[in-house]
């Protein structure tokens, strides 16, 4: 029986490598056990408004324990999403010791019913806040269309030195708002854009006197206004013919 000197090399040369292997993977779990690759320096790239750094850095320390070759990036991600303002992240190994964090922060428009924060995206995410902000309330879902009303109103508005104070949607979709001196409008479910532009028409043409008393305008009628009238001038009425 022959043996063919080529084969033999080749099963050599498998044999070598998988021990070569075996080797480096060995010595780099027995370097590994005794932490020469823990992570040493964890570096935020982005700058933060919101997020507190040294929070970031703690979970990466508790949450995320490994070295720079077991961490996983994906799971980091993972992690660091759930703490507060944390919108996204970007997490990359950094040779020989460290970890590099690109964050994107939630940016507030204003407060979501009683515990939430509504984002610039129409996102809702919890964080505590105290800074001065609209509110805003609607149902489940309803956010994106809720904060496309609000950027109409508050242009429309600021035309008149109006500011929103908050602004919900009922679960039959009517916009309400009420603004920063008390007063409420109430623009329905339907032609919101047009009642709109209809209130700032309106408001233009009413004496400042009347304007200053103003508690209610009420513009889901199709040929009327109705207004509610506070303070010394207190009272109802409604305006017709104001189509």
């Amino acid at each position: 029986m022959t043996t063919d000197p080529g084969a033999v090399n080749r099963a050599a040369m498998i044999v070598g490598t998988i021990a070569t292997l075996l080797l480096v993977w060995c010595a780099l779990a027995w370097v590994g056990s005794r932490g020469v690759f823990a992570l040493r320096d964890v570096r935020v790239l982005s700058p933060l408004v919101e997020v507190d750094a040294g929070l970031l850095e703690s979970a990466i320390r508790t949450d995320l324990r490994g070295t720079f070759f077991s961490i996983a990036p994906n799971k980091a991600r993972a992690t660091l999403r759930k703490l507060p303002w944390v919108r996204d992240v970007t997490v990359r190994r950094r040779w020989p010791l460290g970890l590099d964090l690109s964050v994107e922060e939630y940016r507030a428009v204003g407060y979501w019913g009683d515990s939430e924060i509504l984002s610039d995206r129409g996102d809702v995410f919890r964080a505590a806040s105290k800074a001065p902000m609209p509110r805003f309330d609607g149902p489940l879902g309803s956010a994106p269309e809720v904060l496309a009303r609000y950027h109409e109103a508050r242009v429309a508005l600021a035309t008149h030195g109006i500011v929103i104070k908050a602004l919900s949607q009922s679960p039959r979709g009517a916009i309400s708002v009420v603004t920063d001196n008390g007063m409420q409008i109430e623009f329905g479910r339907e032609h919101y854009q047009e009642r709109l532009a209809r209130f700032v028409a309106l408001f233009a043409g009413w004496p400042p006197a009347f304007r200053a008393t103003l508690a209610r305008v009420d513009l889901r009628y199709k040929a009327a206004v109705a207004v509610a009238r506070g303070g010394a001038a207190a009272g109802g009425e409604i305006q017709k013919g104001q189509s």
